[in-house]
């Protein structure tokens, strides 16, 4: 066997900017094989092994996963054309979002030009904003009169709110329950009402908490729903 065809996993991977450790992984789920490995167990590669790491790595930058890059090597039923019209959605649909975001940065702009800065409350709604692509530029406008001035917030209040919120999520308690009442009531006063939010407001916030479960100051996705339910079962009711 001519050795001179073949070189060591170390520089292969220097070559092909992958790390060992990447290699050993390829050879286990049987993507990249070495193409020779010798009586002392030591990995070698060759010119063959470049070109298939060469469409390996093109794929990956073109959106494949390994086990699609896996079955199209091997040609295991996978359908290249399916992959790059789905992988075209996916990518359109970023440059849309990222053109949306675009814009509300740029509304952002505007407003520390006009105001040489701004409110400190104002921003990390703007970071909110900025992944939420339903929202247009009016509701911006609105939404940031209604956010340029301190919100009624106070700390204790809302840690007892959300001890209670789980707690009746916990034992499903009905909107009749005293401890229940005293959430919605808590919710439609002293959140809502004190606030001044208005129902476009609500239709974010309730969008918000959807796509980020774990942003809601506590409040999860399961609670804010079983929040929401027992609004309409009190508003019902009274």
């Amino acid at each position: 066997m001519m050795m001179n065809r073949y070189i060591k996993t170390k520089a292969f991977g220097q070559l092909t900017g992958v790390s060992v450790r990447t290699l050993q992984y390829y050879d286990e789920i049987d993507l990249l094989k070495p193409a020779y490995i010798n009586e002392y167990g030591h990995r070698f590669y060759d010119s063959d092994s470049f070109s298939k790491m060469f469409v390996i790595l093109s794929l990956k930058d073109m959106g494949m996963n390994l086990s699609e890059i896996h079955q199209y090597i091997n040609g295991n039923d996978f359908d290249i054309q399916v992959f790059v019209e789905e992988e075209k959605r996916r990518v359109e649909a970023a440059i849309t979002d990222l053109k949306l975001r675009l814009m509300r940065l740029s509304r952002l702009n505007e407003q520390v030009n006009e105001k040489g800065n701004i409110m400190p409350y104002i921003l990390p709604l703007f970071s909110h904003m900025a992944n939420i692509s339903s929202m247009s530029e009016a509701q911006i406008d609105n939404f940031i009169k209604s956010a340029d001035k301190k919100p009624a917030f106070n700390i204790k209040e809302w840690d007892t709110f959300i001890k209670d919120l789980n707690f009746c999520f916990e034992k499903s308690l009905p909107v009749s329950d005293k401890r229940t009442v005293k959430c919605v009531l808590y919710w439609k006063e002293s959140v809502l009402k004190a606030n001044q939010v208005d129902d476009d407001t609500v239709k974010l916030a309730e969008d918000f908490y959807q796509r980020n479960p774990t942003n809601g100051f506590g409040i999860t996705e399961d609670t804010y729903k079983y929040l929401l339910g027992m609004i309409d079962e009190y508003d019902r009711i009274h």
